[in-house]
């Protein structure tokens, strides 16, 4: 005789809702912008052996995420010359790391990076090989190349990171049919899409975010409302932006977040970090295993001794974060309180 225990429909449905919840996971994202640890070129620019990394100091906070992810400005390759600029030129600038460095972001914790920015190419088509090598070789995942993308799978999340800039060789971020379209073919097989975008003016005069085309020294570097709408749309969970090298607002579009600028993170020796330039963010948000926004969190940063980020105890990124949204984006920017939590209403 077969036993079974009857219950009630309404601790059923009870039981029901419990185990939907149970299985529902949130995933913890970190995000950081420009990224460049010191250059082979010109000589002098790369941080002395004995000092460290200059992550060290932030290392930690980029360490606990689910998923940490930034921009990587130039490229990993101990060799190659560039036709950019003069050999001993310090008003040209482009980026070549020590390809041992990828060891150093990958200890500091970082699971996916851009490589889809206007410094990518400095040094032609092998250099750009070694970086998306020393970069596999630390099992990093990068997106820059047209088409390309990165996955990872956390704890049966599966998470996408694609990448795109406004020039070069990369995922077109002018071209938002294409665009759009890779990002609604990875939403078939991901959980959840992540997109980076480096674009916008430079610049001290780029704070402000404008609902229009935007240029640089007569490039295009997109619209960036647009662009990011436009993802979000096709299915992006979070879009994070980097390019102008200053802060920019944060939007919250159809529940999802998007931050224009997360500005300079860590960028040794050749960055220019006078004013508002110096200062930088960790942004960390927490993401449901379907996309919805549960919170998020600017930790701001500094960057001191030539471009060695720390946090910033005084707030002043997320303080200028929060006074640009409201001003730019008065219906749908981001407010944060004092500390860099985000307000959610």
């Amino acid at each position: 005789m077969n036993s079974f225990i009857r219950l009630s429909p309404i601790l059923l449905i009870i039981l029901l809702v419990s185990v939907g919840f149970a299985e529902e996971k949130t995933i913890r994202i970190k995000a950081v912008g420009d990224i460049m640890l010191g250059s082979y070129h010109p000589d002098g620019f790369l941080r002395p052996d004995e000092k460290g990394s200059i992550l060290k100091y932030i290392r930690p906070l980029l360490q606990d995420a689910d998923i940490t992810l930034g921009n990587l400005e130039g490229t990993l390759c101990d060799s190659g010359s560039t036709d950019k600029c003069e050999p001993d030129s310090l008003d040209c600038y482009v980026f070549r790391m020590p390809e041992i460095y990828g060891e150093d972001l990958q200890s500091a914790g970082f699971d996916f990076i851009s490589l889809a920015n206007n410094h990518i190419g400095d040094f032609g088509q092998e250099c750009v090989t070694r970086t998306e090598i020393a970069l596999e070789n630390q099992e990093i995942g990068w997106s820059g190349r047209p088409g390309t993308y990165a996955s990872k799978n956390v704890g049966g999340v599966r998470v996408a990171f694609i990448a795109f800039h406004s020039g070069g060789y990369c995922n077109s971020s002018l071209d938002l049919e294409t665009a759009a379209a890779m990002v609604s073919n990875l939403t078939d097989d991901h959980d959840l899409v992540l997109v980076s975008v480096h674009g916008g003016a430079e610049g001290l005069a780029a704070m402000h975010l404008p609902d229009s085309s935007e240029y640089y020294l007569g490039e295009p570097r997109g619209h960036l409302m647009e662009f990011s709408h436009k993802m979000i749309d096709a299915g992006a969970d979070l879009v994070v932006g980097h390019g102008p090298h200053v802060a920019r607002a944060i939007e919250i579009y159809k529940g999802k977040l998007v931050a224009y600028s997360l500005a300079n993170f860590a960028t040794y020796g050749r960055f220019n970090l006078q004013k508002e330039r110096r200062f930088g963010a960790i942004l960390d948000v927490e993401l449901s295993q379907s996309g919805d926004l549960i919170g998020a969190k600017i930790i701001s940063t500094e960057q001191k001794y030539w471009g060695v980020p720390f946090v910033d105890t005084e707030h002043r990124f997320s303080h200028l974060v929060d006074s640009l949204s409201a001003e730019d984006l008065p219906l749908s920017g981001a407010r944060f309180k004092s500390d860099g939590s985000l307000i959610l209403h």
